[in-house]
């Protein structure tokens, strides 16, 4: 497997960049960069334009949150080791999801 302080910078450098998307989506759902409009028809795309960015926004806190357990796993000696069965989690999938918790198997059997 690749060394593990790679996956950790490229986790820590992933969380970074959830962290501001996190910090962009606050500023626009409370309306920090521009005021609330006063056309009630405009108030009502914003509303709807904030269900998005919310929804949007608890998806990134979650991969925050993962990446976080990750970076945990790392600390432990746990990282690449799946929580489910304890098999190894293959590096291709690290590669593509970093803060992998589960092998291909159990990831499709939790589905």
């Amino acid at each position: 497997m690749e060394s593990q302080d790679k996956f950790k910078q490229q986790l820590l450098d992933l969380r970074d960049e959830y962290n501001r998307k996190i910090g962009a989506i606050d500023a626009d759902v409370h309306h920090k960069n521009e005021p609330v409009e006063k056309d009630f028809a405009e108030q009502a795309t914003q509303r709807e334009n904030d269900d998005v960015l919310n929804a949007l926004n608890q998806e990134s806190k979650h991969i925050v949150s993962q990446i976080n357990s990750a970076l945990h796993r790392i600390e432990t000696g746990d990282y690449g080791i799946c929580t489910e069965c304890g098999a190894e989690i293959s590096e291709e999938r690290l590669k593509i999801v970093p803060y992998a918790a589960l092998c291909i198997k159990c990831a499709e059997k939790s589905g």
